[in-house]
């Protein structure tokens, strides 16, 4: 199974006043490393819109588990991998260490969309091509 790790320095404006990481920061880093991760696959979005016509993968569900804080002056390591590959849909599983303790769980559901051909103001969800699934095992 394919990884990426993303490292992470914890700035001022990460933080709430308490100097610990802003929890929404948290979210913004699990889709930087889902982006870095099918960069790493060689399916990057930019390519997916323009081979497969879809819009991205847009995110219809995410959580977190915050179990230890970072901080201000902290470096973070964001490990996100494919989990789980549906018809229409994958789980995108995120890991944030802070100095090698596990400090955030948490998961994305992003569903491979294209727009609808009878309304193209919505999306309609699709198969995700064999191809794609392929690049993310090692």
């Amino acid at each position: 199974m394919l990884k990426n790790t993303l490292s992470v320095h914890i700035g001022w404006g990460h933080c709430d006043p308490a100097k610990i990481v802003f929890y929404p920061n948290y979210f913004i880093w699990f889709d930087q490393s889902a982006h870095h991760l099918f960069d790493k696959a060689g399916a990057n979005m930019g390519d997916l819109m323009d081979q497969y016509g879809v819009v991205g993968l847009p995110i219809v569900d995410a959580h977190a588990e915050f179990l230890y804080p970072s901080k201000y002056g902290d470096v973070i390591e964001v490990s996100s991998w494919i989990s789980e590959w549906r018809e229409k849909t994958l789980v995108a599983t995120h890991e944030i260490y802070n100095n090698g303790r596990l400090a955030v769980k948490g998961s994305e559901v992003r569903v491979w969309a294209r727009p609808h051909p009878d309304d193209p103001k919505r999306l309609q969800a699709q198969a995700i091509p064999d191809a794609i699934r392929a690049r993310f095992e090692l």
